[in-house]
């Protein structure tokens, strides 16, 4: 019986020490539930291994009685250490095919996570800058509560 026990929970240690590994796990909350939209959310990376890929997610926390859209378009620049800039242009999908939404709820706070990298790699070891604004037309979204930037080794 303790023999199991023993081997049982070293199997579950080993396990949860093969997850995904988070580089950075970095939220931002903005005031009044306003994002501006020239003030970007600046997120620093600290990459020290090449050799892997990486994930890029962002999470979206936004109050469903004043902001209501099927997507949100946002504007991200990334930064090498070389001051080397690539921009991309994702959308995060709020809703599903069917209007429902999608992520979770809690009162009237809706959470949705995106990918906006998938199996990125990065060519020198160094900090890199993730540079990301809300791509609306609208000064001032109102509603939105943070935005989290995640990225983990694959």
């Amino acid at each position: 019986m303790k023999k199991t026990l023993l081997v049982s929970l070293t199997l579950m240690l080993l396990c949860a020490a093969c997850g995904k590994k988070n580089i950075i796990d970095d939220t931002r909350s903005f005031a009044g539930n306003r994002w501006m939209r020239f003030e970007p959310e600046v997120f620093k990376v600290d990459i020290k291994n090449t050799d892997k890929q990486y994930i890029i997610t962002t999470t979206l926390t936004y109050d469903t009685t004043v902001f209501n859209a099927n997507e949100l378009p946002l504007v991200v620049d990334f930064f090498a250490d070389s001051n080397e800039m690539h921009n991309f242009l994702p959308s995060m999908k709020l809703r599903n095919r069917n209007g429902s939404p999608r992520g979770t709820m809690l009162a009237q706070f809706h959470t949705v996570t995106d990918t906006i990298d998938r199996c990125r790699t990065f060519n020198k070891p160094g900090t890199y800058i993730y540079r990301i604004k809300q791509g609306t037309s609208k000064y001032e979204l109102n509603g939105i509560s943070s935005l989290n930037l995640k990225v983990s080794e694959l």
